[in-house]
């Protein structure tokens, strides 16, 4: 078993970051939708864009592993690149490359990856969080097209893709077994969108509204009894979003390890103090641990989809890891670290979510539960179970 990178992931990783400091940090500083769409065509004249996407369709073709170590190197350099590359190659589009037709995946994996549009997606609703397959969009075939009602929120990115796979019910059963998934284009005829709600992060995520929204019917991806292969590849959209909290909590163990390098006080650097020391000690163990964690779920995964219990470890130990981490370097940096004006702040707010995105931690605690004990553990209250 070997523990390091190999000359070829080496490389890649300092390609990588030479591209983002020589050519791409100057262009994360515009947020305006052009602004992200010059940055995503930048990405992708460098060939970061759609890292996993086979080189038929114009994307690199790297396994998983490879993919994930230049998201968590963009997302080091700068959350802006770290946020394109995970959602044109981890993200939205996993499920259209692994189920889509080949006409969708002609059309939408060429896009993305040649940085002309953007994918989201919409699983949540106002009464399906943890409980996903609670979820009431509901889809219906109607001659050329597919009729959508519903609504899905905390959808990000909206505002800078043209497309967002959205979850919904082809059936009525009530079951798991109803659910599929439609590509909607976000000019569809019956959509529409929120203005958006700021998250701790400060970026926007919003509520999409169906009201007899009418799509071609060649966009439906999958249409019912899906709900578990949408769920096998969103492990895979889950080690990319775990990849960037490993890109944080880097980045905010450099800083802090700067930092208390340069940062003196009674007259010797803070780094001379014993609490820092451990402090620092154990950032780097959490950090080697979360990351070794990442690299075993991803290598087992290669060209495939990573494992559900090796997927749920990793999010579990990297997200509190990470979080600690970031913690900790604004402790280290103290009442700078507090302020906007450091970059800590930011990084803190993005890591934080990871805990309640792509399921909490208490959820993927059940998941794993359920592959230790070798049964399925339902969360549902029984019928039978008497009204407290």
């Amino acid at each position: 078993m070997d523990f390091q990178l190999s000359p070829r992931q080496t490389e890649l990783i300092d390609a990588a970051r030479d591209i983002a400091r020589r050519k791409l940090l100057p262009l994360t500083a515009d947020h305006s939708v052009e602004g992200v769409r010059r940055l995503r065509r930048a990405l992708a004249e460098h060939g970061l864009l759609g890292l996993d996407i086979g080189e038929e369709h114009g994307g690199a073709g790297l396994p998983l592993l490879d993919t994930l170590l230049i998201i968590q190197t963009l997302q080091e350099e700068a959350p802006e690149l770290g946020a394109l590359a995970h959602r044109s190659s981890t993200g939205a589009i996993g499920a259209i490359r692994h189920h889509g037709t080949e006409a969708q995946k002609s059309r939408f994996l060429t896009g993305v990856a040649k940085g002309e549009l953007g994918v989201a997606i919409g699983i949540t609703e106002p009464e399906a969080g943890s409980a996903a397959t609670a979820m009431t969009t509901r889809a219906e075939i109607d001659g050329d097209h597919v009729v959508l009602n519903g609504r899905k929120q905390f959808v990000s990115f909206v505002q800078h893709t043209e497309y967002t796979v959205v979850y919904c019910r082809f059936g009525r059963t009530g079951k798991a077994r109803d659910i599929g998934a439609v590509i909607v284009p976000h000019d569809s005829p019956g959509f529409s969108r929120s203005a958006g709600t700021l998250n701790m992060a400060d970026e926007l995520q919003f509520e999409l509204f169906f009201d007899d929204c009418r799509v071609p019917r060649d966009l439906v991806l999958l249409d019912g009894n899906a709900f578990g292969k949408l769920i096998s590849v969103y492990n895979a959209e889950r080690l990319g979003s775990i990849a960037r909290m490993l890109g944080n909590a880097a980045f905010a163990y450099r800083f802090a390890l700067d930092y208390a390098g340069q940062r003196r006080q009674f007259n010797r650097p803070i780094s001379d103090f014993q609490g820092v020391q451990w402090m620092l000690a154990d950032m780097r163990v959490r950090l080697d641990a979360a990351t070794l964690l990442v690299w075993r779920a991803a290598a087992n995964a290669g060209t495939g989809l990573p494992r559900r219990d090796e997927t749920s470890i990793a999010k579990l130990f990297v997200a509190e890891a990470a979080k600690r981490i970031c913690d900790d370097a604004i402790q280290i940096a103290g009442a700078n670290g507090y302020m906007k004006d450091y970059p800590l702040a930011r990084r803190y707010a993005e890591t934080r979510g990871g805990s309640i995105y792509g399921g909490t931690l208490q959820i993927h605690r059940n998941m794993l539960a359920s592959e230790i004990l070798g049964r399925e553990i339902s969360q549902w209250k029984r019928a039978d179970a008497p009204a407290p």
